[in-house]
């Protein structure tokens, strides 16, 4: 599935009846409502040329190791006679460890320079449900750089034409300018390919997938921006307390920076959040440091966009945490925030000061609450506030090594 110089989408080969001509016209008419005719901008040649070229999956897998069954998921190739190719059969479950990737590297194996096209660029991926029965399953796609940092970004409304997905083949288109979960710390200049992560259950098929030139489609926009946001629901929501479904930025980094799940120490053999860090420039170098923090972000519903709470001042995010590796002296607060994103890409953050965090709990298992009301809502004087609850994060400067264990959300 190439782009043409007009930029209008070629189908896969065909090779079907009729029943299955009227499938696929449903798709190009739904495709085509969806449109709302406005043209690209110009795109140089050498973005045209990148936007144009590369195939992450086309029928074909470069490498084996995509394929068979692992500990949390099973993919297989098998021929599907609507699009006339190969597509690839995801099944995913959930297990004691964080969601497994599926890897898509570029065809040459080499990093791409994606910072060029970033706000021209998309991956289109045609996708489908393999039976109604089946439940919606939740899908992050990330960018990945040479360093193993990654931009992500879950499946959303605005990205298909039906959504949830259904049994119906169709082509979903994510813009590049979308992955904004983890961006500071990705060098997109250096980017090695596309993951596809499916957390907590679900079973679909994929089809071509490649990386085009993209035109935000606005009706598809405000198609999403007319759904009302539910208030959350009273009650405690487990976002980590063995098992953790919906997260970004957590892996191994190399010795500096290592986020991940690890067995408590003792009787106990439950898991904890083992984040150990150091951001600090190499001594007496003069270096400067290109992404000087690490964040870790987690969703307790799916990356679902939920209204502000009622009351923020009754809502807390409530966590335990045991310092072992800073120091922050008498009276200076930990080198870690706690924040908060909403769907517009709006943030606020609270430093673990002293009052949530005393410096006397050193070692020791120490709970820490904080209310809703302690950030920055919108209001008419400040509409750049939080204006929804898309995720809560952690953002980690400095160095230190500190565990994080049953974290919850309270409404």
């Amino acid at each position: 599935m190439r782009m043409t110089p007009s930029f209008q989408h070629q189908r896969p080969g065909l090779r079907f009846g009729c029943p299955a001509i009227f499938a696929v016209l449903w798709v190009l008419l739904t495709l085509a409502g969806c449109s709302n005719g406005r043209k690209l901008p110009a795109l140089g040649s050498e973005q045209a040329a990148l936007l144009d070229s590369i195939s992450l999956f086309n029928g074909q897998v470069s490498s084996d190791s995509l394929l068979g069954r692992f500990r949390q998921h099973q993919c297989s190739i098998e021929a599907d006679s609507l699009l006339g190719q190969d597509v690839l059969h995801l099944l995913g479950w959930k297990g004691t460890d964080l969601s497994e990737r599926v890897c898509l590297p570029w065809p040459d194996n080499e990093p791409q320079d994606l910072q060029s096209v970033e706000e021209w660029g998309g991956i289109s991926l045609w996708i489908r449900k393999t039976g109604p029965s089946q439940s919606d399953p939740v899908l992050v796609f990330e960018l990945e750089d040479a360093r193993g940092m990654r931009s992500s970004t879950s499946l959303a409304q605005r990205h298909a034409p039906t959504f949830p997905i259904d049994t119906l083949w169709q082509e979903i288109r994510i813009p590049l300018s979308d992955f904004q979960r983890g961006r500071a710390q990705t060098d997109w200049s250096q980017i090695v390919g596309l993951n596809i992560r499916m957390e907590h259950f679900g079973e679909v098929l994929l089809g071509a997938c490649n990386l085009v030139p993209h035109e935000r489609r606005k009706k598809w926009e405000r198609r999403e921006a007319k759904t009302l946001l539910l208030p959350p629901a009273p009650g405690r929501y487990i976002v980590f307390e063995d098992v953790v479904d919906h997260e970004w930025g957590m892996g191994s980094f190399g010795k500096d920076r290592q986020f991940i799940l690890k067995e408590k120490r003792g009787r106990e053999k439950s898991h904890a959040l083992d984040f150990e860090w150091d951001c600090t420039p190499p001594p007496l170098s003069g270096q400067e440091v290109r992404f000087p923090n690490h964040t870790v972000g987690f969703s307790w519903n799916g990356w679902k966009v939920s209204a502000r709470p009622l009351f923020p001042e009754r809502s807390f995010i409530v966590f335990k945490l045991r310092n072992i590796g800073v120091n922050p002296g008498p009276t200076a607060p930990l080198p870690i925030q706690v924040g908060l994103a909403d769907a517009d890409g709006h943030t606020s953050t609270i430093t673990l000061s002293q009052d949530l965090i005393p410096a006397t709990g050193f070692g020791k298992w120490m709970e820490c609450r904080i209310p809703f009301s302690a950030f920055d809502w919108a209001t008419e004087e400040d509409p750049d506030g939080l204006a929804s609850i898309g995720y809560l994060f952690f953002e980690f400067s400095e160095k230190g090594h500190v565990y994080i264990d049953d974290l919850s959300v309270r409404f």
